[in-house]
């Protein structure tokens, strides 16, 4: 239907109508973005959490195990479709007694994030919110339930997707009162109700009843809330034990600003271009007049299911294919800094950032077989008519074709962006008044504060992460070392792409970084995830005895001993204890000096800590070394016995020689 001809949505009917077919248009996003997948995410999930057999993925084999999700029909999984994902299951055979539970336990499934908007792409993890009531399923009960919930993300990390199940009680949710014992990662306090808000405005219902607040009019208080639910119950509008009530969000209380941008800081230092819109839309809310401040979520939920609330040029200008909640939120966000005089530098930044995180979804869909081209097609054309496009869009999509140091401006750049608004937001939430009152903790605060120490900080070993647009964007297909010596001294160098000694001379451009030892510079690059395992490295002409052989095995032995670290990911509970040392690599005699008979013996230790950090100390005596691996053991807990220490010696000839020095 035409949206100038759409109807107003004034009664019950026509807004769950509307609703409906809202969803099912998310859903067809994610089926198009990838079919696979969507498939896996939409159906298959719900339909495990709706069952429990021995040969699904997910099982548990307690009697007392609950699941199953309400209103939910297993006839709409196709047979076809179970055949392609278990083909050996015996599950839908007539003569086995039904897989699906008598009393379901899931009210509601929903995805909260990227799904089904621009913003999804093949990197993107999938959070489910589990909408249950802890009463009904007891300690026990809900114990079983998340080891349920635990298998399922193995299960489909094993196919390619990440997904995580938070499990949220409905009450608690309804109060704004739930804490984030679901999730170690985050810092529950600093969020509530902006996290509130992004399930409202970002959700996709898979399956179970749907959310009462899409038929609820914006604007209430809390009091005209309830009345108007009971208004709907009693006047037959509706059967409430088809709808899950999570309460009313109208506005959102500037206290709660700050906590949630010291939070977005913490998840930008692992992808900060994906921050920027999120960080953006906090200030955008801080900056208002009113102490409590309006949600884009209502905004949402109007052009759903109020359309007749919305301004009368609002009304005729979407359709709802093209309600994006990613996309509208963004045109929003740049209309505020174009603006803000003072702000207007950081409105192309943003229009870069948003494209770049469209371009992820549109280079995931580059296999998709129909509909890709299409749907890049509207995507572009929505953002040119928003002034969403940046100036240099046909650029952008070449960006794992830029230079290193472009990569590290534009990183540098998001990064000051971040700073800066960080420092203004700071300034305004200090000029609050004091009774007003903190929504996040100070044991949140000394988390979120601890990582940003970790990034940021310099310290004496420590090997200093870049301010680069993202460590998982950062990989390098091609790298070459190129060895020089002069004045007696050697220089260690990393460029951009495939060389050889003759070419590094006229593609001085292409230095990534230059180092006066060799497992620095190898250790800083797998750090700053430029160096990684697809990463092809190439040697140029030297004459150490060190060859691409050597290289190529201490990158192999550093990748399975230092898995890139997320910094959203990192234990609350270890930043709140005193660092100590997890893990540490030792590399000796890697230069392949003659050890017979000498009094030296190179090494270098790696270390990384619990707080994230990695630290490189190198010695050059054999007791040195000894002295530095006793204390490890000592203070850290970390030897071979405990396997967190490795050794590594290259091949050579005093190998065996070299081992049998360090182990007696």
């Amino acid at each position: 239907m035409d949206s100038k001809h759409q109807p107003a949505a004034n009664t019950f009917q026509q807004k769950l109508t509307r609703y409906l077919e809202y969803n099912e248009e998310r859903k067809a996003k994610a089926m198009l973005f990838n079919t696979n997948q969507g498939n896996l995410l939409l159906k298959v999930i719900p339909y495990l959490l709706h069952c429990n057999y021995p040969d699904l993925p997910g099982f548990v084999d307690d009697a007392e195990c609950p699941y199953g999700i309400h209103l939910f029909n297993a006839k709409e999984f196709s047979h076809e479709l179970f055949l392609r994902f278990f083909p050996t299951s015996t599950t839908i055979r007539t003569d086995k007694t039904s897989p699906f539970a008598e009393k379901p336990c899931i009210h509601s499934l929903k995805t909260i994030g990227s799904v089904g908007t621009i913003a999804q792409s093949a990197i993107s993890d999938c959070d489910y919110w589990v909408s249950i009531r802890k009463e009904e399923l007891g300690e026990k009960g809900l114990r079983l339930l998340q080891e349920k919930c635990k298998g399922i993300e193995e299960w489909a990390l094993k196919r390619g997707s990440e997904v995580h199940f938070f499990l949220m009680d409905t009450e608690q949710t309804r109060k704004n009162n739930f804490d984030a014992e679901t999730d170690e990662e985050s810092a529950g306090s600093a969020i509530k109700l902006l996290l509130k808000d992004e399930l409202f405005r970002t959700h996709i219902l898979v399956a179970g009843k749907i959310l009462l607040w899409w038929f609820i009019p914006p604007g209430l208080t809390e009091g005209e809330y309830r009345n108007f639910v009971h208004n709907l119950v009693s006047h037959n509008k509706l059967r409430l034990d088809h709808f899950v009530d999570l309460g009313y969000l109208s506005d959102i209380p500037k206290a709660e600003i700050f906590g949630a941008c010291l939070w977005q800081m913490n998840k930008a230092l692992d992808s900060p271009f994906k921050s920027v819109i999120k960080f953006a839309y906090l200030e955008l809310l801080l900056r208002g007049e009113a102490t409590t401040l309006p949600l884009f979520s209502n905004t949402i939920k109007c052009l759903v299911t109020y359309p007749e609330k919305l301004a009368a040029a609002e009304q005729v200008a979407l359709d709802l294919a093209e309600i994006d909640p990613y996309i509208l939120l963004a045109r929003d966000i740049i209309a505020f800094y174009t603006q803000d005089k003072t702000e207007q530098k950081w409105a192309p930044l943003i229009r870069e950032c948003l494209f770049l995180k469209t371009l992820e979804g549109v280079e995931s869909q580059k296999n998709t077989k129909s509909g890709q081209a299409g749907h890049l097609k509207a995507t572009m054309k929505m953002m040119h008519t928003w002034h969403l496009l940046p100036e240099n869009f046909s650029q952008i999509p070449h960006f794992h074709e830029w230079k290193y140091k472009d990569l590290i401006t534009f990183g540098a750049k998001v990064h000051d962006y971040l700073t800066e608004t960080y420092k203004r937001l700071r300034v305004i939430f200090k000029s609050f008044d004091k009774n007003t009152g903190l929504t996040i903790t100070e044991r949140d605060i000394s988390i979120l504060g601890r990582k940003l120490f970790t990034f940021y900080e310099q310290k004496e070993h420590k090997i200093e992460y870049i301010r680069s647009v993202s460590r998982d964007l950062m990989a390098q297909e091609h790298l070459t070392i190129h060895i020089t010596k002069h004045q007696g001294v050697f220089h260690y160098y990393a460029f951009q792409g495939q060389h050889d000694h003759e070419t590094v001379k006229s593609h001085v451009d292409s230095v990534i970084k230059r180092e006066d030892g060799l497992i620095r510079l190898v250790v800083w690059l797998l750090v700053n995830g430029i160096l990684s395992a697809k990463t092809q490295l190439y040697l140029t002409k030297n004459f150490l005895p060190i060859d691409l052989v050597d290289i190529q095995k201490l990158t192999d032995v550093l990748i399975k001993a230092f898995p890139i670290i997320h910094f959203s990911r990192i234990s609350p509970t270890n930043l709140l204890k005193r660092e100590t040392v997890l893990r540490a690599l030792v590399i000796v005699n890697f230069e392949k000096e003659p050890a017979k008979g000498s009094k030296t013996l190179k090494s270098t230790m790696v270390t990384e800590n619990s707080y994230g950090e990695y630290f490189i100390q190198e010695y050059t005596t054999l007791i040195q070394l000894k002295n530095a691996m006793r204390t490890l053991l000592t203070q850290h807990y970390v030897s071979r016995w405990n396997n967190n220490l490795e050794i590594f010696i290259p091949a050579q000839n005093e190998q065996i020689y070299i081992k049998t020095l360090i182990e007696g």
